[in-house]
């Protein structure tokens, strides 16, 4: 899964990105995770994810193959 901040897309830490694809393939409709300290909700529906006490700010996320052109990993340096 990559997270889109324009002009580009990041991609989940490996680990995060399993336990959000195993969330996916259960059919729920959206999931909280701790990603960078922060709790998320990654919502499939809308294909957003937004932090979870300060909702205003979204971001759209798409599935990819991890060999796609990204930026870089989210959180990491």
């Amino acid at each position: 899964m990559l997270v889109g901040c324009l002009p580009g897309w990041w991609q989940y830490e490996e680990r995060t990105s399993n336990d959000i694809d195993a969330m996916f393939k259960l059919g729920e409709p959206r999931c909280e995770m701790l990603i960078c300290g922060q709790l998320y909700v990654i919502d499939f529906e809308s294909k957003q994810q937004y932090r979870k006490y300060e909702p205003g700010k979204r971001r759209r996320i798409k599935q990819d193959l991890k060999s796609s052109q990204k930026k870089g990993v989210a959180g990491i340096r």
